[in-house]
């Protein structure tokens, strides 16, 4: 089964909330809103207004399936291409949480549950952020980094606007070329926090997957970060990330 949340930004405070979760298993979806979906501010997805309940379908529904681009579309490729993918059977899921799933003046992320790997480890796949905020000299060094490059992070302590940013760092040269997303901050802290790391440093590695010269600055560096997995650790398994639902379905409106 593969799974993920949806991430809503609150317009009011800006702060990332899990609303929903997607699920899939032997072909059938099923999404259900989460104890984040309570926030005063969040409107429920059309025509799946009820927070407490299961919906199922046998096909993707319509809020996912609008943020994939089709691929009849010349865009599709170059998409693929943004996330180091190539054409074939890729898991939607995949597609949406690597690219975040966001849409032109869009509050919402989609991220992946991530699984523990063979080797016993937590890797999650992102696009950098904060690139348009970085100095000269970072954006000139980001076009010259490679498959090779293996960046570093830290929690940039003093950050008014987030406490718990943390900066993504050329290890090389010390510059900050931008930030590890926002809503995703809370579980890698937690999980370097399981391991023993005190401090902002954090054990984290970042290999550098791909850059794109030619992509908008917010899917032009491809990274994925690449830790220990902890004993019994759980990803996302905050308040927040609880589902409100109870066992009763309902089946989507298309079927």
């Amino acid at each position: 089964m593969s799974s993920a949340f949806v991430i809503w930004q609150d317009p009011e405070t800006t702060m990332w909330e899990p609303v929903a979760k997607l699920a899939e298993a032997h072909g059938v979806y099923s999404f259900s809103y989460t104890q984040g979906a309570l926030n005063k501010n969040f409107v429920p997805f059309p025509r799946m207004n009820i927070l407490d309940k299961v919906y199922e379908s046998t096909e993707l529904f319509p809020f996912f399936q609008n943020r994939l681009i089709p691929e009849r579309r010349p865009e599709y490729l170059t998409m693929l291409s943004w996330l180091d993918m190539v054409p074939g059977a890729n898991d939607p899921l995949e597609i949406l949480s690597a690219s975040g799933g966001s849409r032109k003046t869009d509050n919402f992320r989609i991220i992946k549950v991530p699984q523990m790997s063979a080797s016993k480890e937590y890797r999650l796949k992102f696009f950098l952020s904060g690139i348009a905020y970085i100095s000269d000299d970072a954006k000139r060094e980001l076009l010259t980094l490679d498959s090779r490059t293996r960046l570093s992070c830290i929690i940039e302590e003093g950050n008014r606007a987030d406490s718990n940013a943390i900066s993504v760092i050329n290890p090389g040269t010390g510059h900050h070329l931008g930030y590890y997303p926002h809503y995703l901050n809370e579980d890698l802290i937690y999980v370097n926090r399981k391991l023993g790391v005190a401090g902002g440093q954090l054990i984290t590695s970042i290999p550098v997957l791909k850059v794109n010269l030619s992509a908008p600055e917010q899917y032009r560096l491809l990274c994925e970060s690449v830790t220990p997995w902890p004993d019994n650790f759980v990803p996302f398994q905050s308040e927040k990330y609880k589902l409100l639902a109870t066992k009763k379905r309902f089946p989507s409106h298309r079927e």
